[in-house]
């Protein structure tokens, strides 16, 4: 009986321990599980412009991995504002509303601009040339009937293909660089959410990887998936506060090394797990220190393994450079 009273205690301190430390780990700023993971992410800097970082919230990231320049858009102002690969801004345009309240932004090879904006409450995908300046708008083409009332308000272009998400209605749609339509994709259906939940189940994060999967995550679900280009989807995360867990996920982008990272508003931390989708450990969490993070949303992932996490607070947008054993 002694013996198993003094286990009981054993075990009972070095639970409390473990628990002290990985709340040390977490004051501190300190990434849970960095000390083993394969990915050992830093911070860089903020995006800035000669006056300092740039402060907006939550502004949606396109990557040009041809010209490496980053595409954010200012939810508050309407601009779109380029950055190099240096992480200062070069250029902006929109921010006197002429282009609508734009919701999304990609490049594709040839340096255009799309844009998903709103014009006098219409949806549009507007094309625009280096300096922002509108030239034509895609019209989308061949569209089942089952997405003829399809809306896009997120856009990725990756594998000479478009590739746009209706968030409300759990619909993806893949076109040609003309808008041809190719492949759809209906996540309620594959999920099996009736339609009457369908709005209440809105898609959050949203990207293409290397390999043509669609990454998304669904925050009410407390999941993220990957989405095969033959229509098979795979599923990983669990509700919870503790590590590997998910509070309310955002944006979902995978490296050349098929590892997954995923933001956290509520936790105010990036995920970061295998390709085998096994939780490798996390980093940011909420505070005032570079290092820190404020309720991440998009994220964007660069050729030079540099990762891009929007945030609240006037944050802007975090740089990390995730460097491989």
């Amino acid at each position: 009986m002694t013996m198993i009273l003094q286990l009981g205690r054993s075990l009972r301190a070095k639970r409390y321990l473990s628990a002290i430390f990985v709340s040390l780990l977490v004051i501190g700023g300190i990434a849970v599980g960095q000390m083993w993971a394969d990915v050992q992410p830093a911070y860089l800097y903020n995006l800035s412009g000669f006056n300092g970082p740039v402060h907006l919230n939550w502004g949606q990231i396109g990557i040009d991995q041809t010209r490496d320049e980053i595409y954010v858009t200012d939810p508050k102002t309407g601009a779109i504002i380029i950055f190099n690969d240096k992480g200062m801004e070069i250029h902006r345009f929109g921010e006197d509303g002429s282009l609508g309240a734009v919701s999304g932004v990609a490049v594709n090879d040839s340096g255009q601009i799309l844009l998903l904006t709103q014009i006098d409450a219409k949806p549009a995908i507007l094309i625009c040339d280096y300096k922002g300046q509108p030239v034509s708008k895609l019209t989308l083409k061949n569209l089942p009937p089952e997405f003829s009332a399809f809306s896009a308000e997120r856009i990725v272009i990756r594998h000479e293909r478009i590739y746009l998400l209706d968030q409300g209605a759990l619909l993806i749609v893949v076109t040609d660089e003309e808008g041809v339509f190719q492949f759809g994709y209906d996540i309620g259906r594959l999920l099996a959410v009736s339609e009457k939940k369908r709005l209440a189940t809105q898609i959050s994060g949203f990207s293409v990887d290397g390999e043509k999967n669609i990454l998304f995550t669904i925050p009410v679900l407390f999941t993220a998936y990957k989405l095969t280009p033959e229509g098979k989807i795979f599923s990983f995360g669990r509700p919870g506060s503790a590590p590997g867990r998910f509070g309310v996920v955002g944006g979902i982008v995978a490296d050349d090394e098929g590892n997954l990272y995923v933001a956290d508003r509520l936790k105010s931390v990036i995920l970061i797990f295998d390709k085998n989708f096994n939780f490798q450990m996390e980093f940011g969490y909420r505070g005032n220190k570079s290092n820190n993070l404020i309720g991440p949303k998009d994220l964007g992932l660069d050729s030079h393994h540099r990762l891009y996490i929007s945030q609240l607070n006037s944050r802007g947008v975090s740089v990390f450079k995730l460097n491989y054993k």
